[in-house]
């Protein structure tokens, strides 16, 4: 087996040459489900019986392309989240059109689906820059509902086509031919339905596997690196500990020559000069004071740093020896991981074993991770639990509300379960809040008003007219990593229109509002 290229961008060539063997094949056809695929990809089930195709989608840097599958594996039993998402989005829509638009490295897939209203949407495949971008967008509003990949374009703004790139010299005529995609492979593949797709499915799919091993690799090293940089310092200190604890002798000679002197002593001396008797010629020597300190008490310190030197040499020396150790067994997984990457054929048993190697290392040597305590711990026991404001709907189903960023947090990540209700004001900052729903049971519409109402209620509105709540499954609420405190993602979401009601809350059973 031949090695897989260089991973690099597809030329827009190659694109084009993509759109062409790909619109003749899938136009018309309908989208189906949408799977996860190893490494991260986008499996998409075009059509069905003898006209079904797979598509690859690939956003990974130097291997983003799309093209067709003719082998895809088994399909896992539950989808993630992203190809969720894109189920809801596209799956069932019709495939009208798949174009190359302004001929830059782009490909486009216009899709719609009929009824009432009729749905216009595009799914945009970005092949250019350092990482690939997976769009959809609404085709009349031109605004984004899902973004993947590269960053620097969020969820709700507008989309335009990038600005094609001018050449450095347009005035000076090209000095080749046209670049034909088709030249550049082999003669196997030119023949038979979509050539291009299937050359670049097998050389694309091997160098992003040995992507992916090289990225372990790197990874397993970066770890490796880091945890030796930290024994490293360790070292150091260590050593510095073990020179200073070898004067034990020193500081018990100048605790024996300051009891030996201590009628001269005084509380508030800084120094005071002695005779040293251990040395030749007995020279006369300072030793520093404590001034806050009695002269038994400064007498008693250099003793007891005598004593601690002593009893740490052992226990130094061994944990030096055992941290040398450990950095030297590093050393040897990292050159034999560089040597792995060195090898031409990667293959993914070879690169699991040597990681593994290196991780037991790690876990052996490494820094250790501190484990949360657990709720049932002596700290977590002293601590009560947070209380929310607490409502009762009309049903009699209970509705919580959280005071403060942090408690709305607790409150709809980790105190609400599945089948709750999640409640918040629109495009406000407001509490968060939750309508407690049993397993098997659906709330009445009265419950949903209530709790509709208090959210808008304690987020400051009082009317006139009326207020707009997004509500939704609290199972579709989530919160990505580095989100500030009372700041949450929803899927999903309906809107509710709450008016003003004579009483406020009052109208509803109040249990805890304090």
């Amino acid at each position: 087996m031949t090695n897989p290229p260089s991973p690099r961008s597809l030329r827009k060539e190659e694109v084009e040459r993509l759109v062409e063997e790909l619109h003749d094949l899938i136009a018309g056809l309908h989208i189906g489900k949408i799977f996860d695929a190893a490494l991260g990809n986008l499996r998409v089930v075009v059509g069905s019986g003898q006209r079904r195709r797979d598509l690859l989608v690939s956003l990974h840097p130097g291997t983003s392309r799309v093209v067709l599958w003719d082998e895809p594996p088994g399909a896992p039993s539950r989808p993630g989240e992203l190809a969720s998402k894109l189920r809801e989005l596209i799956s069932g829509t019709r495939i009208d059109k798949v174009d190359q638009p302004g001929g830059d490295r782009i490909m486009r897939f216009t899709l719609s689906c009929g009824g009432s209203p009729r749905i216009e949407r595009e799914m945009i495949v970005e092949l250019f820059g350092r990482q690939g971008r997976l769009l959809i967008i609404e085709s009349r509003s031109r605004r984004v509902l899902l973004v993947v990949g590269r960053g620097g374009l969020g969820r709700g703004e507008p989309y335009k086509f990038p600005e094609p790139v001018a050449s450095p010299d347009e005035t000076v005529p090209a000095a080749t031919l046209p670049f034909d995609p088709l030249q550049m492979i082999p003669e196997s593949f030119r023949s038979g339905e979509a050539p291009l797709h299937r050359f670049l499915f097998e050389t694309l799919d091997r160098a992003e596997k040995e992507n992916w091993l090289h990225g372990k690799i790197r990874q397993q090293e970066q770890q490796l690196r880091r945890s030796r940089k930290l024994l490293r310092r360790r070292i150091s200190q260590l050593k510095k500990d073990l020179e200073s604890g070898q004067k034990w002798q020193q500081w018990q000679r100048q605790g024996e020559l300051l009891k030996a002197n201590l009628s001269k002593m005084s509380r508030g001396m800084k120094s005071i000069e002695v005779q040293d008797w251990y040395q030749d010629d007995a020279p006369m020597i300072e030793l520093t004071l404590e001034e806050d300190r009695t002269p038994l008490q400064n007498i008693e310190k250099y003793f007891r740093r005598s004593r601690k030197g002593k009893r740490s040499l052992q226990i130094l020396t061994e944990r030096l020896d055992e941290s040398e150790s450990a950095v030297a067994l590093m050393e040897e997984q990292l050159q034999k991981l560089s040597s792995l990457m060195l090898l031409e054929d990667l293959d993914e048993e070879t690169v699991e074993a040597h990681c593994q190697s290196a991780a037991e290392v790690l876990k052996r040597h490494g820094k250790k991770r501190q484990v949360r305590k657990s709720p049932g711990d002596r700290r977590a026991a002293t601590q009560q639990p947070k209380k929310f404001r607490v409502y009762r709907s009309r049903e009699g189903l209970e509705i919580l509300a959280g005071r403060s960023a942090r408690e709305n947090d607790d409150l709809s990540i980790r105190t609400a379960r599945g089948n709750d209700l999640f409640f918040h004001m629109a495009r406000r900052p407001g509490a968060h809040v939750i309508l407690k729903v049993e397993r098997g049971k659906t709330a009445s519409p009265e419950s949903i008003e209530d709790a509709a109402f208090v959210a808008a209620h304690l987020s400051g509105w009082r009317g006139p007219g009326a207020a707009v709540v997004h509500w939704t499954e609290a199972k579709y609420v989530r919160k990505p990593k580095g989100f500030p405190p009372g700041k949450v993602l929803i899927e999903r979401e309906r809107e509710f229109l709450v008016s003003t009601r004579e009483g406020g809350l009052s109208t509803l059973t109040v249990e805890d509002s304090d």
